[in-house]
């Protein structure tokens, strides 16, 4: 038999593609060929996770600004307010910030910042024994002036509110209360660290007995701050530059003792023989003069 001729091949490309399917079909099945299995990365800790670590900085910086601002502000506010020790007796004239009689014939003015160390020395220890010896017998006419210095160039200006509250307390015939108030609570850590805040100025308020809604509006009176800010600059026209500056009738004085200032209150005044002795000096009982 003669040999077949081979099947003609297909005559199209459908025809061509068929075909070969039906050929690879027809092949044996081989072993499939082994693969790696696929391996998951492992999953990072919840606390890597960039998020975590964003989140958990930013707690830590808002605990430690909290910490921060507790810490910077918990030493300017007292528990209470001291309560002043030697308070300006009511049977003393007074007329805003002058006692005694304005036919006294010994003047003595005190310039001051309530904010001055010394100033407290002054009003504490001095101030007391003035107003005992001289001013209740009718010797000296004793008068405060603002020279309000210590705060300026500082927000807020310490100095400045605290005169001015004392002023308005002034303006309910209060002044004196409210002066040595405010001498008693002056912050033993210095100036300038926030402490005679509007708070603790409203808390004097009330210990005095003000009426409170007439204060706030007083406190918020620019004439007030304008006021405070002119007798400053006619105590520096007089040439003071630092606080406290006392003046016995007209003229400034050197403070180093009490007995000394009393002695030329005396010199000044008409001779009296019913006077009083004088009240145990400051420097007696071991009190130091301001400079």
């Amino acid at each position: 038999m003669p040999p077949q001729p081979p099947p003609p091949r297909p005559n199209s490309r459908r025809r061509r593609r068929q075909q070969a399917r039906a050929e690879q079909a027809a092949r044996p099945i081989g072993k499939p060929t082994a693969r790696r299995p696929r391996q998951l990365q492992p999953k990072r800790p919840v606390w890597q996770s960039p998020t975590a670590i964003v989140t958990a900085l930013a707690v830590i910086a808002t605990v430690i600004l909290v910490i921060s601002l507790n810490l910077r502000s918990s030493p300017s506010t007292p528990t209470a307010l001291v309560v002043p020790a030697n308070l300006v007796s009511g049977s003393i004239p007074r007329d805003g910030a002058t006692l005694g009689s304005s036919s006294a014939p010994v003047k003595v003015d005190a310039w001051e910042d309530y904010q001055c160390p010394y100033c407290q020395v002054w009003t504490i220890q001095w101030e007391p024994h003035i107003v005992t010896d001289f001013v209740a017998t009718g010797t000296v006419r004793y008068q405060f002036h603002d020279y309000a210095f210590l705060g300026s160039g500082h927000n807020p200006d310490e100095s400045l509110q605290a005169a001015v509250a004392a002023q308005c307390a002034s303006d309910q015939h209060k002044f004196w209360d409210y002066h040595d108030w405010l001498y008693a609570n002056q912050n033993p850590n210095g100036e300038n660290k926030g402490w005679f805040t509007r708070d603790k100025l409203d808390a004097i308020a009330v210990k005095v007995g003000l009426d409170q809604a007439g204060f706030d509006t007083c406190l918020a009176d620019p004439a007030k701050a304008a006021a405070v800010q002119a007798e400053q600059a006619a105590g520096s026209a007089l040439g003071i530059n630092g606080t406290p500056s006392i003046f016995v009738n007209d003229k400034a004085v050197t403070l180093s003792t009490y007995d000394a200032l009393a002695t030329l209150i005396r010199s000044l005044a008409p001779a009296s023989p019913s006077a009083p002795a004088a009240s145990p000096s400051p420097a007696a009982s071991g009190a130091s003069a301001p400079p």
